[in-house]
């Protein structure tokens, strides 16, 4: 009788999972493609199907991070390069901005030195950014630039020591990976803006320079966020959502999944931006997002500058906005286009970790609001 009850479950175990596996061939296959005007529809059987085979939201929700303070006048601000190299003549006019500003300007070894297409070795980088979280002097620290080499030097953060020095930490792009390792590990609040280059840059807007310095000042909530002249955000799926702000540059948080810093984003509000990334990519990359389970976890999608990826469009493709569409009504959270964040001519101001409302409108209109600061009030010694 015992060996008879073994053989039953076993035939039963057996049946499941050929039945489940079948089942999830087929979700993966039929999935339907994107549509320019697709408008938000109740779950399909063949969606049920494929949501049982993806990773479940965790009960955990991301909440807010430590923060640093708001700088003042005179106040020391740290410039580091903890990915590619530039050359001193496309930066030093960023220098004098913050001087003009009224901020000293602190430069790591790193800004200096060139090591291939790397600011320095890995070591190198790792350790100025060790040193200048551990550096009372520095209040803030700044990015020279992005490229590529961020994540090579997460396994050589001090994520215990930096979690006892947070401070306002600016960058995008290539700093996303970054952005997400301190947040995960760190559990600091960091921003999502202009780099030294940009501020460097001729072709810095009216709009990136006065978010970047309202930013790094304010220790009240950013409040609304406000629209470049002649922009306006623009709701894809109708919907309320809040939480933390999380994420950066797509293919980077890509990059990242699958390793002990992957973005986990449970309850929280995900940013993504990106720079030449074709629709058919975008797509894919999208997907992993989706099959991993990312999207799901989040409460609502905010996507920023998509750059240059309808450039080279065959006839019939899919555009850049038919497939934020598609994977926003196939996720059914609270979606908005347009924040004006990323590699597209103005960058605001963007904290990462701290809470925020987005609201997307019937009508298409939508809105962001910043309900936690950035930064805190210094305490003044007595």
């Amino acid at each position: 009788m015992h060996l008879k009850r073994k053989a039953m479950l076993l035939a039963a175990a057996v049946m499941i999972s050929f039945y489940g596996v079948e089942n999830v061939a087929a979700a993966q296959t039929e999935r339907p493609r994107p549509a320019a005007a697709q408008t938000e529809k109740p779950r399909t059987e063949k969606q049920k199907k494929k949501e049982k085979t993806r990773p479940a939201a965790t009960a955990q929700t991301e909440r807010s991070r430590a923060r640093g303070v708001a700088l003042r006048k005179g106040d020391c601000i740290g410039v580091l390069a903890p990915a590619s190299w530039e050359h001193r003549s496309q930066w030093e006019r960023g220098i004098q901005l913050l001087k003009d500003r009224g901020y000293r300007v602190k430069l790591a070894p790193s800004c200096t030195e060139s090591c291939g297409f790397f600011a320095g070795t890995d070591e190198r980088r790792a350790a100025d950014l060790n040193a200048f979280f551990r550096d009372d002097e520095v209040r803030a620290i700044l990015c020279l630039r992005g490229g590529y080499g961020s994540g090579r030097i997460l396994d050589m953060l001090d994520y215990a020591e930096i979690a006892r020095h947070p401070k306002l930490f600016i960058g995008y792009s290539d700093i996303t990976a970054l952005h997400i390792a301190l947040g995960e590990k760190s559990g600091i609040a960091t921003v999502h803006g202009p780099m030294l280059t940009s501020l460097a840059s001729g072709s810095l807007t009216d709009y990136t320079e006065r978010s970047f310095f309202r930013g790094v000042m304010t220790s009240r909530p950013l409040g609304e966020l406000t629209m470049p002249p002649g922009q306006a955000l623009e709701a894809v799926v109708p919907g309320t959502a809040e939480g933390v702000i999380v994420g950066g540059n797509l293919s980077v948080l890509q990059a990242l999944i699958g390793t002990p810093y992957e973005l986990k984003g449970d309850g929280a509000l995900l940013f993504l931006e990106d720079i030449d990334l074709l629709s058919y990519q975008l797509d894919r990359t999208l997907q992993q997002l989706f099959q991993c389970g990312l999207l799901d976890r989040v409460n609502g999608l905010l996507f920023g500058s998509f750059t240059g990826g309808d450039s080279a469009l065959d006839p019939g493709d899919f555009t850049t906005a038919e497939v934020i569409e598609y994977y926003s009504n196939l996720v059914g959270k609270p979606a908005i286009m347009g924040v004006p964040a990323g590699h597209g001519s103005d960058n605001a101001f963007i904290p990462f970790g701290v809470h925020a409302v987005m609201k997307a409108n019937a009508d298409g209109t939508a809105s962001l609001v910043f309900d936690e600061a950035a930064a805190l009030p210094r305490e003044d010694k007595k």
